[in-house]
């Protein structure tokens, strides 16, 4: 798959898109509220393969800066990250975990815990394991093939809802003390409908689907956009933001234009997460 190359925002990064059914810039799919912040460095793309986001995923890490502190306690130095790919550790883990609400595996081993309004999160492979993966878990033996991890084996989802809420306290305090992140970052597979306007914006493609919000501690919308598709099953697509300081507190993800369940067409997105990626934890000020 050929990819195009574009410089996204004023920050001077490089992103590599893949081939997009629609291809618009950033100012008419992402803005930032407050017109005294610099705004953040952004980083998308999308294709058919994980190479097709590979170098857009290292670009966003590099940026967050060394290193992963993987299950450090905190509170550490401004640079640095904290990664969560949903597969304990082992690519050959292939469970399927019940849906738990909230989801909190990793609220005290790397700062983050996660919410939806629906029944729960789990972590599941497309297909096969103990539990049968996604294609059981909603009863649809299509997400066996048309879902593909980034990183070897599970994905990420809500159920019961295409809602998924992050916050973050700091690593090994058990979310007793509260946090904020000078960036966030995830990865998508299947987003098919092609990304649109800015959200509220009259102008673009109103069947846009998968959607990313930061906010302060305040719960002001700090920045938003909608993420880049690329057709065709299994495509995998990312997209983040990085600030010069620590100001994310929560960060809301509507993925597809329905809850897992229905088969995947024309007339639903149904969308997975893989690979969170975000900036070391700090004390909220």
């Amino acid at each position: 798959m050929q990819t195009k190359q574009s410089v996204i925002n004023s920050s001077t990064v490089i992103a590599a898109f893949g081939l997009l059914s629609m291809l618009l810039a950033v100012s008419e799919t992402a803005h930032a509220q407050g017109t005294n912040d610099v705004p953040p460095a952004v980083f998308q793309a999308a294709g058919a393969t994980a190479a097709s986001i590979q170098s857009t995923v290292d670009a966003f890490r590099a940026r967050l800066g060394d290193p992963n502190n993987l299950n450090n306690p905190g509170p550490l130095g401004l640079k640095g990250r904290r990664e969560i790919n949903w597969d304990g550790g082992n690519p050959n883990v292939l469970d399927t975990t019940a849906p738990v609400n909230p989801f909190l595996v990793f609220l005290n081993t790397r700062g983050s815990q996660f919410k939806t309004p629906g029944l729960g999160l789990s972590q599941a492979p497309p297909s096969g394991g103990p539990q049968g993966g996604l294609a059981v878990l909603f009863g649809n033996p299509t997400y066996g093939q048309i879902f593909k991890a980034f990183s070897l084996s599970r994905l990420f989802t809500p159920v019961g809802s295409n809602i998924t809420e992050a916050s973050f306290d700091i690593p090994g305090t058990n979310g007793t003390v509260p946090a904020t992140v000078r960036g966030f970052g995830a990865v998508f597979t299947d987003i098919d409908q092609p990304d649109g306007s800015r959200p509220g914006a009259r102008r673009g493609n109103p069947r846009a689907s998968t959607l990313i919000e930061y906010f302060g501690p305040d719960g002001r919308v700090l920045f938003s956009s909608f993420v880049p598709a690329s057709p065709g099953d299994g495509s995998l697509s990312f997209f983040g933001i990085v600030f010069d300081d620590a100001r994310i507190a929560s960060v809301r993800i509507k993925t597809g234009d329905v809850a897992p369940g229905p088969n995947d067409d024309r007339h639903h997105d149904v969308v997975m997460m893989d690979d969170f990626i975000y900036g070391e934890p700090q004390l909220l000020q």
